[in-house]
């Protein structure tokens, strides 16, 4: 898969990063475990390059903002 302009320029890992517009929102999960914050991990699809993306939001010490999501294994070659 190759990234649009828009995705090579978001910052990975690093907490209240900006996305860009072509970021559409396809899913939203919070999750609490038992003596722990909340964590929130949503999951964006790019309109131009179709690239996955997640960012996760939690008061702890966990990875931060923005992380590509790898591609799955389709068989094509991609």
């Amino acid at each position: 898969m190759f990234l649009c302009a828009n995705c090579l320029a978001v910052a990975s890992d690093a907490s209240g990063a900006p996305g860009h517009l072509g970021l559409r929102i396809i899913d939203t999960r919070r999750s609490k475990m038992p003596r722990s914050v909340t964590s929130t991990i949503s999951t964006f699809r790019c309109s131009d390059c179709s690239a996955i993306w997640s960012y996760r939001e939690a008061k702890d010490s966990g990875p931060q903002g923005w992380s590509l999501v790898p591609c799955e294994k389709t068989g094509d070659g991609g």
